[in-house]
């Protein structure tokens, strides 16, 4: 089994709805997600038939239906970790993703500060995708922890 076919399975297993994105991109790979984020899915047979066709496929991780608000932080528009709680953090092309849960009804503002964007209606690219840069996501901290809905 490929690395990122294991990857999307252990998201399945922790609850999460998984989609493809494109090889080394962000875009849904519409010929598997034809309405986007909206056919992300937490059916393992379906995410083995994805990507034991296309191994190379990007992982994304749809927000809401996975229990997820992602606070998306931008280095290069000036977004710092500074006062963000521990979390599950991912290193991106341009800075980091932290993940927390959160409950299925709450609503975020799409932005958080400067440099800081809120993922929750849309999807995040996951581990061990590529981004376009070549840099591979990869997490720096292993943990997602509860945050209160506002």
């Amino acid at each position: 089994m490929n690395k990122i076919l294991e990857h999307a399975l252990s998201y399945i297993a922790q609850g999460w709805f998984v989609l493809p994105l494109q090889e080394k991109g962000k875009e849904p790979f519409f010929k598997f997600a034809p309405n986007g984020y909206k056919s992300a899915t937490n059916d393992p047979n379906l995410a083995i038939k994805w990507w034991s066709a296309r191994p190379n496929l990007n992982i994304g991780i749809a927000c809401a239906p996975s229990g997820l608000v992602v606070f998306d932080v931008d280095e290069r528009s000036g977004g710092t970790t500074q006062g963000l709680a521990p979390t599950l953090t991912v290193r991106t092309g341009n800075g980091y993703h932290f993940y927390y849960d959160t409950a299925d009804d709450a609503h975020f503002p799409g932005k958080y500060r400067q440099g800081i964007d809120i993922k929750h209606n849309g999807y995040v690219v996951a581990p061990p995708s590529i981004h376009p840069s070549g840099h591979v996501y990869r997490v720096v901290s292993p943990t997602v922890k509860r945050r209160r809905a506002a």
